[in-house]
């Protein structure tokens, strides 16, 4: 094992700032009364990606977000966190007045929400770090975690449909057969504290597009070896363009082989050029209808059980003429 620190994944930060910077434009409220229509698509869920602008959200403004989810035949949403811990701002969580409007909503709405735990901000920096580093970001934010899982009420709710660990697995920073054990042991942890409050376990992958000698399937065979996760393959191609599919086949073939039931999920925004591409900032803009059209239909040819988007809120729902032509094409 080497010390020296890893660079990291200039695409890894970016899907942190994502919906974040897309908050800045205008939603449109209205959205979920329109007259019904014949929709063209159909997708089985969608990603909500909270920021501490939405403690300031509404009961309305939860029930807009989960009917457009409606809309659109969703049945599943995910949490990808309940708040952050070592945020620049410093650290919030949902609360639990936030959260409760939220499963009210979605059982209004006839959605599971899949609910992700708080979100780790050094994430990052331990990836990229020493052997000590990350050995210690392991150990604290699993027992943060468990602390937080102890007293977690909604496993006890009806629309409850599980819980989301909210770091994607890339092969770049597991290249290292000890940092992969390292990892399994983690997960392991994470996920064993989650059964003890009931329901399934979830996390996200996608293929980094730096160059290195770890294979995205032979993390995710560690992983599945001794932790029972659901794995969520992000297709990617709103960072990486629509090559990126390609390169996940060799993981979704290990996930066929091993009967493995897995989620894909469809990114609806693309990033526009010119950025620093060092994960410090982000533009973005929702993505042409035909290139989303292309991907759903890789992700329903990908043997996934569900397909989810990423994400109806921001990417379809806000007031762009991209986000407009998109409702346009899917009938809302």
């Amino acid at each position: 094992m080497s010390d020296a620190s890893l660079p990291s994944d200039p695409s890894s930060p970016l899907r942190r700032q994502l919906l974040r910077a897309a908050l800045l434009a205008p939603a449109v409220g209205a959205l979920a009364t329109l007259p019904g229509c014949s929709m063209p698509v159909q997708v089985d869920g969608t990603f909500l990606q909270p920021w501490r602008s939405h403690l300031d959200w509404t009961m309305a403004d939860w029930q807009r977000s989960l009917r457009l989810a409606q809309r659109l035949g969703c049945k599943r949403l995910v949490l990808q966190w309940s708040g952050i811990h070592g945020a620049p701002e410093g650290d919030w969580q949902l609360s639990d007045a936030s959260l409760t409007m939220l499963f009210t909503a979605a059982s209004e709405a006839g959605i599971r929400v899949r609910v992700g735990l708080p979100f780790e901000q050094s994430w990052w920096k331990a990836i990229g770090g020493d052997d000590a580093a990350l050995q210690a970001f392991f150990a604290d934010s699993l027992a943060r975690a468990q602390q937080w899982l102890a007293q977690a009420p909604w496993a006890r709710l009806q629309a409850f449909g599980g819980w989301y660990v909210p770091y994607e697995i890339e092969q770049y920073h597991w290249a290292d057969p000890a940092r992969v054990q390292w990892l399994v042991q983690w997960l392991h942890g994470l996920q064993q504290a989650t059964a003890a409050r009931g329901g399934d376990c979830a996390a996200s992958t996608y293929f980094s597009r730096l160059q290195t000698t770890g294979r995205l399937e032979a993390v995710w065979a560690s992983v599945l070896d001794q932790v029972p996760l659901r794995p969520m393959v992000q297709d990617g191609v709103g960072v990486a363009g629509a090559g990126n599919v390609q390169e996940l086949q060799p993981l979704l073939a290990m996930l066929g082989q091993r009967g493995v039931a897995f989620d894909a999920i469809v990114e609806l925004f693309r990033q526009l050029p010119g950025q620093t591409n060092d994960g410090t900032e982000f533009k973005g803009e929702t993505a042409e209808p035909a290139r989303i059209e292309r991907q759903l239909a890789w992700a329903r040819d990908s043997g996934a059980e569900h397909v989810l988007v990423y994400a109806l809120d921001p990417w379809l729902s806000q007031d762009t003429p991209q986000a407009k032509a998109l409702r346009r094409q899917w009938g809302v």
